[in-house]
C-alpha cells in the first residue's frame, strides 16, 4: 500500500485500518473495516463528516464495488476514485487544503503510536489509548474529543486509585497527555505490586472482581471471620485501616494481637507479610484451600452476593455464629413485635438461636 502511506492497520488481524486518503487537493480521513464472516463478506466504510456528505450519495453502489474488490489496496483505489468523481462533481475542490479536526487529531495519534490507540469510535469523538506499565499490566485511558479539538481539551477516564486530573493547556497535545499518564501509571507500580500479591496468595472475599482503583479487600482469616482493609495507594506500604467481620467472640482475640504486634509493622515489606507478622497467622491459600469455605451464605436469604454485598453480621452465639446480610437482618429485626431501638441501633433476636441481636439503622 505504498500510494497509501497514511493509511495504517488499526488491529493485529488487519482487516480494519483508518488514516488519511487524499482526494483532489485535500486529505479525508476514513475507516475501514473488513468482515470475512458470516459469508458474504461485508466492508463497513466510515469517516470524518465531510467524506460521508460527498460519498453519501453514492453509498451504496460504492459498498457493493467494495465487497467484490480482492484486496484491501483495491478498496482504497475504488474509494479514493469515486471520491475524487463526487468532488468535481459537486465542485467541492474549491475549498483551500487545509489541516481539519480529524486531521489534527490524526497527527497527534501518529506521534502517540498507533500501538498505543486500542479504539476509536466511528464518529472519531472516543478513543482509548493504552499503556502497559513495569509489571506488564495493561491500563486504558478513555478520551472523549470535543467538537473545539484541540483549542479545548478532552475528557478522561480511567482505571485508577485517585482521579487523573490533567489540564490541558492552549497548545497541548495527547501524547503530552498520555506521557503524563504513563507518569501517573509509575507512581501506583508498588501499590498494584502489593495488591497483586495479596489477590493470588489470600482469599478475596470482596470485591469479587477488583479492579485497579480498588484500595479496600476483604480477605478470609478463617470460616466466620474476615479482615476488611483500606490501602493508602499512595503510601501502600503503611499500616492500613482495619475492620474485622464476624462473630465478637471470634474477632476479639485477632483484634488484640493486631493491636499488640502492631509495632512490628514495617514499611519496608509487603502488606501480606507485615499482616502476618502482626496476625500471627498463615493466610488461607487459594493453592490449598476452596473459596467456599469462607463463603458463608446469608440465614435469612440463603444467598452468598445479595446487589454485590456480602453477609457482614454474625450472631455472637458460639453455638450458632450464623452470618446475615445487613439489609436482610435489618428488615428480619424491625418486623420483630418487640423491636426496640436506641442511637440508631435495632435491637432484637436471632431468627435461629433467639439469643440477642443487634444491626445499624441505615
Amino acid at each position: 500500500m505504498e500510494q497509501f502511506d497514511q493509511i495504517m492497520p488499526l488491529n493485529s488481524s488487519g482487516n480494519e485500518i483508518g488514516g488519511y486518503l487524499s482526494a483532489v487537493n485535500e486529505e479525508f480521513y476514513i475507516h475501514l473495516t473488513v468482515h470475512e464472516q458470516p459469508l458474504p463478506r461485508k466492508v463497513h466504510l466510515r469517516g470524518c463528516k465531510k467524506i460521508q456528505s460527498i460519498l453519501e450519495p453514492v453509498l451504496e453502489t460504492l459498498g457493493q464495488h467494495l465487497n467484490q474488490c480482492s484486496t484491501i489496496t483495491d478498496m482504497l483505489s475504488e474509494i479514493q476514485n469515486t471520491l475524487e468523481q463526487q468532488i468535481r462533481l459537486s465542485g467541492e475542490n474549491s475549498l483551500p487544503n487545509k489541516h481539519s479536526e480529524c486531521t489534527v487529531l490524526f497527527e497527534q495519534l501518529q506521534v502517540c503510536g498507533w500501538e498505543n490507540v486500542q479504539f476509536i469510535s466511528s464518529t472519531f469523538d472516543e478513543l482509548h489509548l493504552k499503556a502497559v506499565d513495569e509489571a506488564d499490566r495493561e491500563h486504558i485511558l478513555k478520551v472523549w474529543i470535543p467538537e473545539k479539538f484541540p483549542v479545548e481539551g478532552p475528557k478522561l477516564e480511567c482505571d485508577l486509585p485517585h482521579e487523573f486530573n490533567y489540564k490541558w493547556l492552549p497548545d497541548d497535545t495527547l501524547q503530552n497527555m498520555f506521557l503524563t499518564f504513563q507518569e501517573t501509571l509509575r507512581s501506583f507500580s508498588e501499590f498494584w505490586n502489593y495488591m497483586d500479591e495479596l489477590d493470588e496468595k489470600t482469599w478475596i472475599l470482596e470485591p469479587e472482581n477488583p479492579s485497579r482503583k480498588d484500595c479496600k479487600r476483604r480477605i478470609a482469616l478463617a470460616p466466620g471471620i474476615s479482615l476488611l482493609i483500606v490501602v493508602n495507594p499512595l503510601m501502600p506500604t503503611s499500616i492500613p485501616t482495619c475492620h474485622y467481620l464476624g462473630s465478637e467472640r471470634i474477632v476479639e482475640p485477632v483484634r488484640e494481637k493486631f493491636n499488640k504486634n502492631i509495632r512490628l509493622w514495617s514499611e519496608f515489606d509487603s502488606i501480606l507479610y507485615n499482616l502476618q507478622q502482626v496476625l500471627e497467622i498463615d493466610f488461607p491459600s487459594p493453592t490449598n484451600t476452596e473459596k467456599e469455605e469462607y463463603c458463608m451464605e446469608c440465614g435469612i436469604c440463603y444467598s452468598y452476593l445479595l446487589n454485590e454485598a456480602i453477609p457482614e453480621m454474625t450472631c455472637d452465639n458460639p453455638n450458632c455464629n450464623q452470618n446475615f446480610h445487613h439489609s436482610c437482618l435489618y428488615e428480619f429485626i424491625r418486623t420483630l413485635p418487640d423491636v426496640r431501638s436506641s442511637f440508631l441501633k435495632l435491637f432484637g433476636q436471632c431468627p435461629y438461636c433467639n439469643k440477642p441481636l443487634w444491626c445499624t439503622i441505615p
